[in-house]
């Protein structure tokens, strides 16, 4: 089985994504830390948009979180759900919706970490609210921890459980108001492929 290197860093959680479906279809991922200089050289030089993640699959490289995760599912034997993005409407707006709340959160994480107060501003503050519109969703739609309707681990799963853990280990909203969403992330996060994948700030 060919391995899978990875450009990106344990925090992130479109990169923890990819790991996490790494793992469950048994694929070994070596990851290129682009927080140091030597990593950011490497994202520079395959990457012409330099972001997170970034995969060299045998041969070929491939940018994003969703490209990445989808070769792998087609390619390599899990016990996760298959996923046709043609094909499952359903599991494809859920991810959406997951992307579009933790993109929300990850612009108010920034514009906080560089001073500025996102209840300040306009534009910082309707990340936040667009954040809690997106949580909220999901939580009238969660089902024990399914989001689809069905009952196996899937990319949704994946994705949200990443984007959870993300946003509690970065402190941008309090996950404990969406008591659902919370014990679903709970028992995802206690899954062998989350729990070596958690992020770690460096030292």
């Amino acid at each position: 089985m060919s391995a899978l290197t990875l450009c990106g860093t344990t925090t992130s959680p479109f990169v923890r994504r990819v790991r996490v479906v790494a793992a469950e279809c048994g694929v070994p991922c070596d990851l290129v830390d682009t927080s140091e200089e030597a990593g950011q050289e490497t994202l520079r030089a395959i990457s012409p948009i330099w972001k997170v993640p970034v995969a060299r699959m045998g041969d070929r490289v491939v940018f994003d979180s969703h490209a990445i995760t989808e070769v792998l599912l087609a390619e390599h034997a899990s016990e996760l759900r298959a996923f046709n993005p043609q094909r499952d409407l359903v599991e494809r707006n859920v991810i959406t919706v997951v992307d579009g709340g933790l993109d929300a959160a990850i612009n108010a994480f920034y514009f906080r970490r560089d001073g500025i107060d996102p209840a300040s501003m306009p534009y910082t503050r309707k990340q936040l609210e667009r954040t809690a519109s997106a949580l909220a969703w999901l939580e009238a739609r969660i089902d024990g921890d399914a989001l689809t309707g069905q009952s196996s681990l899937g990319l949704a799963e994946i994705a949200l459980a990443t984007a959870l853990g993300w946003i509690q280990f970065r402190q941008v909203l309090d996950i404990r108001r969406y008591a659902r969403l919370r014990a679903a992330f709970e028992r995802l996060d206690a899954r062998p492929s989350f729990a070596a994948t958690r992020p770690v700030e460096r030292a």
